[in-house]
C-alpha cells in the first residue's frame, strides 16, 4: 500500500473511531433520525461545493452527470448511508454496546466472500482480527436470546456495507466520487427526514450551541470527508481490505474512551489490540495498486475528508 493510501486509511480510521464523541453530544438533544438527516444534508452541501470546485479547476476531466451515475448513487445511498444508519439507530438501544462492533468486525470476511476472489490465505488472518475485536470489547459484551432478532437486523447492515464496497469498486469512476457522494448524502437526508417527520414529529428540536458544532463535525468531517476518501481508497485496495477500517475504528474508539475515562486496559484488551494491528498490517501488506478502468483516473478533490 502506497503512502497516500496509508495516510487515507489512517485518517478514515481516526475519524470513524472518533465519531462517537460528537454523535453522543448530538443524540442527547436531537431526535435520532432527524440528526442523521441534518448530518447528511450538511455533508451533501459540503461535497457538492467540492465537486463544483473540482469542476471549475479541471473542466476537461470533470465528471459528467449521467443516468448510470445517478442510479449508482441511489443504490449506494441506500446501502451505505440511509438503511444502515436507521438500522443501527433503532437497534443499538436494545443491544449490548459491544455487539455492534463485533458484528461489524465480520464485514471484511463477508466482503471477501462476496467478491468471489480466491484468497483463502487471508481467512485465518481475518479470523484473528475478528477475535481481536471481540477481545477488545469483551468487558462490555453480553448477549441474550432476546437480542437475537435485532442482532440479525444489524448483521443485515453489515452485509449491506460489504455489498456496497464491492459495488462501488466496480461501478464508480474516480472523477465521479464527489458528485456521487453529494447525491448519496442528499438522498439519504431526504429519506431519513421523511421517516423522521412520520415517527419523530412529537419530539421538539431546538438547535443550540451544544449541538451545532458537533453536527457540523459529523456532517463535514465524519461524513463529508470520509465518504469520497473511502471510495478513493478502493483504487488502491480491494473491497475486503478497505473493510478492515471497521477494526481500526473500533480500536481507536476504545482507546479514546479508555484515555478519557483514565481506564486501564485489561490483558485481554491488550491481546485483542495486538491481534487487530498484526492482522490488519499483514492483510494490508498484500495490497497491490488497482488500475482497472473503473478506478484508474486520478482523484481531483481537495485534500482528505470522511464518513461512517
Amino acid at each position: 500500500m502506497n503512502r497516500r493510501a496509508t495516510l487515507a486509511f489512517a485518517l478514515i480510521g481516526f475519524l470513524w473511531g472518533s465519531a462517537w464523541i460528537p454523535t453522543t453530544e448530538v443524540l442527547k438533544q436531537t431526535p435520532q433520525l432527524r440528526a442523521g438527516a441534518l448530518r447528511f444534508s450538511i455533508a451533501a452541501v459540503f461535497t457538492a461545493l467540492l465537486a463544483l470546485i473540482a469542476r471549475l479547476r479541471h473542466r476537461t476531466t470533470s465528471t459528467r452527470f449521467s443516468a448510470a451515475l445517478f442510479r449508482d448513487a441511489l443504490v449506494l445511498s441506500l446501502t451505505v448511508l440511509a438503511v444502515p444508519y436507521a438500522i443501527i439507530i433503532r437497534a443499538s438501544p436494545h443491544l449490548s454496546p459491544a455487539v455492534i462492533p463485533v458484528l461489524f468486525a465480520f464485514m471484511p470476511l463477508i466482503a471477501l466472500l462476496m467478491s468471489g476472489e480466491i484468497a483463502s490465505s487471508a481467512i485465518p488472518s481475518l479470523a484473528i482480527g475478528i477475535s481481536g475485536v471481540t477481545l477488545l470489547v469483551a468487558p462490555a459484551l453480553s448477549f441474550t436470546l432476546t437480542q437475537l432478532g435485532r442482532a440479525l437486523i444489524v448483521l443485515c447492515a453489515v452485509v449491506l456495507g460489504a455489498f456496497s464496497l464491492n459495488y462501488a469498486k466496480k461501478q464508480l469512476r474516480t472523477r465521479d466520487l464527489l458528485l456521487s457522494s453529494s447525491i448519496q448524502f442528499a438522498f439519504a437526508a431526504f429519506l431519513l427526514g421523511a421517516v423522521s417527520l412520520a415517527t419523530e414529529r412529537s419530539r421538539v428540536f431546538a438547535p443550540n450551541s451544544a449541538t451545532v458544532f458537533p453536527i457540523l463535525i459529523l456532517g463535514v468531517l465524519i461524513s463529508g470527508v470520509s465518504l469520497p476518501l473511502l471510495y478513493w481508497l478502493l483504487t488502491s485496495l480491494e473491497a475486503w481490505q478497505t473493510a478492515l477500517l471497521q477494526w481500526i475504528s473500533t480500536l481507536i474508539a476504545v482507546a479514546e474512551a479508555a484515555w478519557l475515562l483514565r481506564a486501564r486496559p485489561s490483558t485481554g484488551q491488550i491481546v485483542g489490540a495486538v491481534f487487530i494491528i498484526g492482522a490488519a498490517v499483514w492483510l494490508l501488506s498484500r495490497a497491490t495498486l488497482v488500475t482497472s478502468p473503473a478506478t484508474s483516473l486520478q482523484f481531483e478533490a481537495p485534500p482528505h475528508r470522511s464518513l461512517k
